[in-house]
């Protein structure tokens, strides 16, 4: 789940895009079997409330959701923003920790 405020920086829209292209090019089939879900959320919409209480989100973030028998395991990826502007690095630490969280 990535989150984002109304007033988008390049950061903000690299992390987005970038999550993106990962996702849909690693994970295609666990994106089409519903294994994985990508969603994307402005943490300053009141409609969202419930989502970014659940996440904690208050700014843009990318988290990965881990869900085991009914359980929510919720993680934040922070290694993104120290890898921002290169593309395979960026991809490498989403693809890992996505396949991590795949793994159980």
């Amino acid at each position: 789940v990535y989150f984002h405020r109304a007033q988008r920086c390049y950061s903000c829209i690299y992390a987005e895009e970038g999550t993106r292209y990962t996702v849909e090019t690693y994970f295609a089939d666990e994106l089409a079997s519903g294994k994985i879900i990508f969603a994307v959320f402005n943490a300053e919409d009141k409609e969202n409330a419930t989502i970014i209480e659940k996440y904690g989100a208050f700014t843009s973030s990318l988290f990965i959701n881990t869900i085991t028998d009914g359980t929510d395991h919720i993680e934040e990826v922070t290694e993104i923003w120290f890898v921002l502007g290169d593309d395979e690095a960026f991809a490498k630490v989403v693809r890992s920790k996505i396949e991590e969280s795949l793994k159980g």
